[in-house]
């Protein structure tokens, strides 16, 4: 066998123990150094693993890590160093030593594996609580998109409600004002159509009796459209005719007392009033309502010239009558007048008119004094009442006596005989 003597202690080795020694030593280093660089790897594989948990998660484990390996690195290196330098003197007690870093570093690996499956828990934990969170921020995000987009709805809603309103308003005013318009336009038409109406019937009057004073009567002055003086062939005045035109669709009966008040005024002698539409009680094209004479306008001038003959009639009887002289011809002449008939007509229709007024007062007053009659009758059998069931109360002797609810003095003296009768008894 092959020696080798120790310098040291003089102790012989044998060569081939000592080189198995030493490649067993080396297999032993290189088996560490693998189970230190897996060590490394796993912690650097945990590490990575925490960083990529939130940030704080990641910091933490990150320089736990660091230290860790740090610390376990250095300590690794000094005991390799320190098995190196002790390598060739005690390979008994570096075999020795290996198997016991041998099994620390088992027991470290069991370690840092129970670590890392604890940090990948906590990783878990992390990024369940981180996904939570944003699930709930999410949550909270959508709620309130939905408030937002709500209150967005209800003020775009208000908008267009106040816009719609604004433009139906709008559409009013303009539909009104077209209305106003329109009306106006109707009235000015109506109002247009009916002066040129009156403009041809004067000259259709001028025209026919040429011999006739024609005046239309001015815009606002009470009076007819047209007044109409009817003159003999020698020029005398024999009377005066109102015409009224009237373009309207339907019949009006307050025309006829205002062309009545208006021939008053005018002291003319015969109103007319020429229409489209005829009143209720006139079936025929002309005729005579109230003392006014109504026509179509197509019989207008036929009237026109039968009223005028008459006038004229009358006015020969009064051209002859004037030579007679006297106060009893002037009286009957007045009489006879149209001015005097007139002057009774409405004295006639100023009575009927306030008997008419004293007969709606009657109605309304015996209305009035039957309900005051009623209310009356009604208090003094109340009070009759009331003053009876105070007497059945305390007595009748006990109550004063009030006129208008006792019977006349016979009978109240013999009632208080009675009384004093049965007081005595």
């Amino acid at each position: 066998m092959n020696t080798i003597k120790c310098s040291n202690c003089g102790a012989e080795i044998e060569i081939d123990k000592a080189l198995e020694g030493q490649i067993e030593a080396r297999v032993l280093a290189a088996e560490h150094q693998k189970h230190v660089a897996e060590l490394v790897r796993v912690k650097a594989e945990a590490a990575a693993a925490a960083r990529r948990s939130t940030e704080v998660a990641m910091e933490l484990a990150q320089k736990e890590a660091q230290t860790e390996l740090a610390i376990t690195t250095k300590r690794l290196e000094a005991e390799a160093l320190s098995a190196q330098k002790r390598a060739a003197a005690e390979q008994a007690m570096i075999l020795k030593s290996l198997r016991d870093d041998a099994v620390s570093t088992e027991v470290e690996k069991k370690q840092l594996r129970e670590q890392l499956t604890e940090l990948s828990r906590a990783v878990r934990e992390a990024n369940k609580a981180k996904d939570n969170a944003e699930l709930d921020m999410q949550k909270k995000l959508i709620e309130e998109e939905a408030k937002i987009r709500a209150e967005a709805t209800k003020l775009a809603d208000e908008r267009q409600r106040l816009n719609l309103a604004a433009k139906e308003k709008t559409i009013t005013d303009l539909q009104k004002a077209l209305d106003d318009a329109q009306r106006k336009a109707a009235q000015g038409s109506q109002q247009l159509q009916g002066e040129i109406m009156e403009l041809d019937f004067e000259a259709a009057l001028a025209g026919a009796f040429r011999d006739d004073a024609i005046e239309p009567v001015a815009k606002g002055v009470k009076g007819g459209d047209i007044s109409q003086t009817v003159r003999s062939p020698r020029g005398t005045a024999c009377g005066v005719i109102l015409w009224e035109i009237k373009r309207t669709k339907n019949w009006t009966d307050s025309w006829v007392p205002k062309l009545k008040q208006d021939l008053r005024d005018a002291k003319a002698n015969v109103a007319v009033i020429i229409t489209e539409t005829m009143p209720k009680q006139i079936s025929d094209d002309m005729g005579q309502h109230d003392g006014v004479w109504v026509c179509k306008p197509n019989l207008a001038l036929v009237l026109g010239t039968l009223l005028r003959q008459g006038l004229l009639d009358v006015g020969l009887q009064k051209a002859l009558a004037q030579n007679q002289g006297g106060k009893a011809e002037s009286l009957y002449s007045y009489v006879t007048s149209h001015e005097f008939i007139q002057q009774i007509e409405s004295m006639v229709e100023t009575y009927q008119a306030m008997t008419q007024q004293v007969q709606k007062e009657r109605v309304a007053y015996e209305k009035l004094w039957a309900q005051r009659d009623k209310q009356a009758h009604k208090l003094l059998m109340g009070t009759a009442n009331i003053i009876g069931s105070m007497q059945g109360q305390i007595g009748q002797t006990a109550m004063p006596r009030i006129k208008g609810l006792e019977l006349d003095s016979g009978q109240d003296d013999s009632a208080d005989a009675d009384n004093s009768q049965a007081a005595l008894l």
